[in-house]
Parts: C-alpha cells; structure tokens; sequence
C-alpha cells in the first residue's frame, strides 16, 4: 500500500506543461500536494479502490493516475490532444466537456475551469461530472459553496466541504503580473441521495 507522502512524490512525477488551447481553457495545474490530499480523501472515504474514477479536463492525468494508485480504474477525459498524449495512462479520452461519451462511473475528480474566462464552464463540468457519477470530488473558488450545492441539490445529490487549500497558480499567461498566485480553493464532495 502505497502512503500519502509516497502518492504526492509519485504525482510530482506526473509533470505538466502548457496547454495548446489557450486561456479561455483555464488550463492549470494541480499541485501535487493538493492533489494527494483529495486523492487520500476519497480513498479513505471508500470511492476510489475497486471503483471506476474519471477526471474530467484531466491535463497531463495527475488526479486520474493518482487514482491508478490507490486502485481504482482510472479515465483520463481531455479536450487538449497535446496534454492528453502525456498522461501515464491506458484509458484515455479526447472529449469535451460537457460531452462526455461516458455512461456512468463510480467517481468523478476534478479540478475545472473557474468560469473566469468562458462564464458557465464550471457549470458545465459540474453538470457532466454529476450527471456521470454517483460520488463527486471538485475543486471550485472557496465561495462558491452555495451555487455547488443549489446545482447539486437541483440532480439529486448532497454536497459538503472537505477541505479548503491556498493553491498556487504559475504565471502560465501573459495577462499574469506575478510568477506565482495563491488563490483559495475548496474541495467539494458531492454524493447522489439514494433513490434519486
């Protein structure tokens, strides 16, 4: 069994690099102490070893190779060919988000777009993820707790906080002032209400 330390080491090997789409994408990367701490989470929660995860806008596949590791099956579901090609998986997919040619997984990680850029694009992934799965884990802004839980609530499922972070962003853009941004993040756990 591997350990969080191990796992967090293991996903800084994942490297990342600049998407081909451009900023309307918000295309970043998830640090990968950020990402062993979700990763950890749903595994100690039951929803990734022996599960079929997806991690929708995967990137290079940092969260879906986690899950790899921790047991589960993992899909990497991409828009961008170029980073898609990079992530140390089998199962790979270019799609975009929402058209996700996926009929149900057990688990959904992600960390999306903000909607910073494109308005709604968090909305659409959120969406998909929750149209997918039963079990959901989003990174979203640290305020936006009342509009994942309204989407939530509105398909039938509960959602709660898990855990916030400062996450730092990399000047990637040239509309970046500084080479490196913390913003605040959370982590939202949403599951299905049973018979729903």
């Amino acid at each position: 069994m591997i350990s969080k330390k191990e796992l967090e080491v293991a996903l800084e090997a994942v490297k990342w690099k600049k998407g081909s789409l451009g900023v309307k994408y918000e295309q970043y990367p998830t640090p990968s102490d950020v990402a062993a701490d979700v990763l950890w989470r749903a595994f100690l929660k039951g929803d990734i070893a022996g599960k079929t995860v997806a991690d929708l806008g995967c990137g290079t596949g940092r969260l879906a190779y986690g899950a790899e590791l921790l047991g589960g099956r993992a899909l990497c579901v991409e828009l961008d060919l170029e980073l898609l090609e990079e992530a140390p998986l089998e199962e790979r997919v270019l799609a975009r988000v929402p058209l996700v040619p996926l009929r149900r997984v057990d688990t959904v990680l992600m960390n999306p777009p903000f909607g910073t850029k494109r308005r709604g694009a968090d909305r659409e992934f959120l969406s998909a993820a929750l149209e997918i799965a039963d079990v959901v884990y989003t990174i979203q802004p640290a305020g936006a707790a009342g509009a994942v839980a309204a989407l939530a609530r509105e398909r039938g499922f509960r959602c709660e906080v898990l855990a916030g972070y400062r996450m730092l962003l990399p000047q990637l853009y040239s509309f970046h002032k500084s080479r490196k941004r913390r913003t605040e993040v959370a982590l939202y756990r949403c599951e299905r209400i049973k018979g729903r």
